[in-house]
């Protein structure tokens, strides 16, 4: 009792009201003071309370605030085609011996390369012949793709496109010596139809060959076919990086045996702004047809196989192959140019199971029933060369369906004027005819810059009807050709029947009545300093579709 009565003599002191004792907290209170406040203090409280649950339900809704979330639209930009240049062997090939009459003669130094761009609505797509105000600016300006060119410094290139009021711009680069970059943009920031084509002819000595090649865009997967490795052969794989980012490219060779051993070549760094050069006799020697395939981590590569060929002092000819259409069940190869020596057709099948195939060669009439070939076997991870004899001399198409996927592509050759026997200076050249995509609605190719001297050859696989429409190196159009083709058949176009007067035509857009039912391919032939045939095939590629805008929205 004291300790309590002491605590509460404190809180007396200190202001607090005293706390009660426990005897105190036992009794009950008194009913006339804290029965009747208790009940009016709590409904004092609640009236505040009501009045703003009422504020609030009186209170009109506020309306909703939308979020605004971040967006943005892409659209594709300007198409980039890296050349390959220039035909170069390795330096040893080039040492000059101890006689001067015997002593290698370099391949010609240029490359001659023709680009073409369209706007994607330009009426050439479709296969008609029209200007359009639409392809003006408001000003009256023409309005047409804008293409430039550079050299591997990155210096600009002399010259302009040329165009007309078709929407379609032309530009011609004349001997260049070097490995140019080409870019084409349309006028709406919109990305062109485009194509570019380089071409390089030595018309005598030990390179006496035409070689025409697309100009390529970087990619990271790629595949070659029927490149020799035989004595008197040199091929080598190239690998240019124009990024500023590194690549690491896988490689892997197949030869008839099946993959290659790659003993440490089988991983290639690329630096940026870096060129790496593979001789592939020095990992796989002794092939008559070997397959090549890349696949690159990083940034994409410009690539391309350069293949030269001599048989002792017989000029064998060359060619500068870039990448192959996907492996496919079917493959297309027109522009078979068939002269005296039978063509050899070269498979390959990427994947680890066996297949079959069957092979059919045909001409303007239909299947050439003597080169038929049924159950052809394609080991897993091999190539498979077949000679195709009882073809007569003539343009051809070869087709091959197969069970699984494979990779095709067709040799053809030309021999010279002097008897095989006599090899001193006997020309010879020859090229790989690779499978071409079906094109769809549209498709467009570039021609040599130095001509278009030979021929367009269109393999149907149904009856249908192709237009193609010749574009000068002026940006103007000719008449539209009109040509019917049959299911089965090999219908080749001459370079003659596509001319704008009296020059030939630098490009060609070509449009089929039913999409996907025709491949084409170019076969550019040339006469050399002697008057002989050099060739070289050029498949036209699948299509003319542009990518549309891509809109990015920020997620939730």
């Amino acid at each position: 009792m004291a300790d309590h009565d002491q605590l509460r003599d404190h809180d007396h002191e200190a202001g607090r009201p005293p706390d009660r004792g426990i005897e105190d907290r036992d009794q009950e209170p008194s009913a006339g003071r804290s029965g009747v406040a208790r009940p009016l203090l709590g409904l004092a409280c609640l009236v505040p309370l009501a009045a703003a649950v009422a504020l609030v339900s009186l209170t009109p809704p506020s309306e909703t605030v939308s979020v605004t979330r971040g967006e943005a639209s892409s659209r594709p930009g300007s198409v980039q085609m890296w050349c390959p240049g220039p035909v170069q062997p390795p330096d040893p090939l080039l040492e000059e011996g101890p006689d001067e009459d015997l002593s290698v003669t370099p391949p010609h130094p240029a490359v001659d390369v023709g680009t073409v761009a369209f706007e994607p609505e330009s009426s050439l797509l479709f296969g008609a012949v029209s200007g359009a105000e639409t392809l003006q600016e408001d000003d009256g300006s023409i309005r047409a793709p804008q293409i430039t060119a550079e050299g591997s410094d990155g210096s600009a290139l002399p010259g302009e496109s040329a165009a007309q009021d078709l929407g379609v711009s032309v530009r011609t680069d004349a001997q260049v010596q070097d490995a140019p970059l080409l870019s084409a943009a349309s006028s709406q920031d919109l990305r062109p139809v485009a194509d570019a084509v380089q071409s390089t002819a030595t018309g005598s000595g030990d390179y006496r060959s035409l070689a025409v090649s697309r100009c390529a865009r970087p990619t990271t997967e790629a595949s070659f076919l029927g490149i020799s490795t035989t004595t008197g052969s040199s091929s080598a794989l190239v690998l240019r990086n124009p990024s500023s980012q590194p690549a690491t490219a896988s490689v892997q060779l197949w030869t008839e045996e099946g993959p290659a051993a790659m003993a440490g070549r089988s991983q290639v760094v690329v630096g940026p702004g870096e060129e790496e050069r593979i001789l592939l006799e020095s990992v796989a020697g002794g092939h008559e047809a070997l397959g090549v395939e890349v696949s690159v981590l990083g940034a994409p590569l410009a690539m391309h196989v350069q293949s030269t060929e001599r048989d002792g002092l017989t000029p064998g000819g060359a060619e500068i192959l870039t990448p192959q259409s996907p492996a496919s069940a079917q493959q297309v190869m027109p522009a078979v140019d068939v002269a005296g020596v039978a063509p050899t057709l070269v498979l390959a099948n990427p994947h680890g199971a066996s297949t079959s195939a069957r092979v059919v060669v045909s001409g303007p009439d239909g299947p050439v029933e003597a080169a038929t070939r049924e159950d052809v076997e394609i080991p897993g991870g091999a190539v498979t060369t077949l000679t195709l004899d009882g073809v007569p001399d003539g343009n051809y198409s070869v087709i091959v369906e197969a069970e699984g996927e494979v990779l095709a592509t067709t040799r053809t050759s030309t021999t010279g004027t002097e008897l095989p026997g006599d090899t001193l200076g006997a020309p010879v050249d020859f090229t790989l005819a690779a499978a071409a995509a079906p094109i769809e609605a549209s498709a467009v190719t570039a021609l040599p810059a130095t001509g278009a001297h030979g021929y367009l050859v269109l393999a149907a696989l149904v009856d249908t009807a192709v237009t193609i429409i010749p574009i000068g190196a002026d940006g103007a159009a000719g008449e539209p050709v009109e040509v019917d083709v049959s299911a089965g058949t090999s219908t080749p176009v001459l370079g003659s029947e596509l001319a704008l007067g009296d020059s030939s035509p630098a490009a060609l857009a070509i449009v089929p009545e039913e999409p996907g039912a025709v491949h084409a391919s170019w076969m550019q032939r040339q006469d050399d300093d002697a008057g002989d045939i050099l060739l070289s095939a050029l498949p036209v590629p699948a299509g003319a579709a542009t990518a549309d805008a891509v809109t990015v929205r920020l997620g939730e």
